[in-house]
């Protein structure tokens, strides 16, 4: 007779101290040992070690893997690199893990898991400056803040910028001397596209792991690619405005991406920019003020008084 069937919140349990049990044996943990320390079958333990195989398998890079989980010559190797630094949510990583919190709270039929959650819950919202259940809107910062602001100027000046460097699967830091191209974002979070001076080859690095920065006196020795737009996934299928940016905006020319560009005789920019996210532009504008006109702009994106129209919202949120 089998034994007691375990619950989805007890399997993720066991399965959870099963990885950090085996990360703390840096050279293998043998297999029977394993099973019998957590009372599982080969086959059993071998279906765990698949699921757990599988979890950050979508990531877009290696160094983005939360661990690693392989078997050989009879001995379990786990390497927890999401673990070993404490965890730095951007924004919209938070904002998305309190929406799903949310959901698996009303759910929760297990009072033991119920209550748990909700204080977790309680304790990142309350971090993020929101109520559980509250309607927020993520703000990405529209230029990458104050690094994302220099790294803008060092690639506009054609100079070369060093900065110390966490890489996320390796769970090392490094000094990183790189010829910046562009800043560009991605699900809630800004990158560097660049040239990295060691290994030699192209690469691309969040803003929000990059620290002390330093723009340096060597100038920047390689220059974009030509397909650099398309290797960033924004390409002419994508929605387009055309704005007019004033002389001291140009830097939106130098931190996005830009389909077209044309110097006007009055020193201002007609620039055709590629748009994912219509609440981006609008925040955009908004911070340009007028230094920037639109002078065309898809429908799919809105119509040219997007900025009178984000205006009179935000207008009518502070007053409300």
């Amino acid at each position: 007779m089998s034994g007691p069937r375990i619950t989805a919140a007890g399997r993720v349990q066991r399965l959870l101290a099963v990885l950090q049990w085996a990360a703390r044996h840096p050279d293998g943990v043998p297999v029977d040992e394993l099973c019998q320390r957590f009372r599982l079958k080969q086959a059993e333990l071998a279906r765990e070690l698949e699921l757990a195989s599988m979890i950050g398998a979508d990531a877009t890079h290696y160094d983005e893997m939360p661990f690693e989980v392989f078997i050989e010559d009879g001995l379990v190797f786990v390497r927890l690199f999401a673990f070993r630094r404490p965890l730095r949510l951007t924004p919209a990583e938070g904002l998305a893990l309190v929406a799903a919190a949310d959901v698996l709270v009303d759910r929760a039929d297990d009072p033991g898991l119920a209550g748990p959650l909700q204080r977790a819950l309680a304790k990142l919202a309350a971090l993020l400056g929101i109520e559980p259940g509250q309607a927020v809107d993520v703000d990405l910062d529209p230029d990458g803040g104050e690094v994302g602001r220099q790294l803008v100027r060092a690639a506009a000046d054609d100079r070369r910028v060093a900065f110390t460097y966490w890489t996320y699967g390796r769970d090392a830091v490094a000094r990183r001397e790189v010829d910046p191209w562009v800043l560009f974002p991605d699900r809630g979070t800004w990158y560097l596209a660049g040239w990295a001076h060691d290994p030699g080859a192209p690469r691309h690095f969040r803003i929000d792991r990059i620290e002390d920065l330093e723009v340096l006196d060597a100038p920047r020795t390689q220059p974009p690619p030509k397909d650099l737009e398309a290797s960033l996934g924004v390409g002419h299928d994508a929605p387009q405005v055309v704005l007019d940016l004033a002389p001291n905006a140009r830097w939106v020319a130098e931190a996005h991406p830009i389909l077209e560009a044309e110097e006007r005789a009055d020193g201002w920019t007609r620039a055709t920019l590629a748009v994912t996210a219509t609440p981006w532009l609008e925040r955009l504008l908004l911070r340009l003020g007028p230094d920037a006109r639109v002078v065309a702009i898809d429908p799919e994106l809105g119509s040219t008084d997007l900025v009178a129209a984000a205006a009179a919202r935000v207008l009518a949120r502070y007053r409300g």
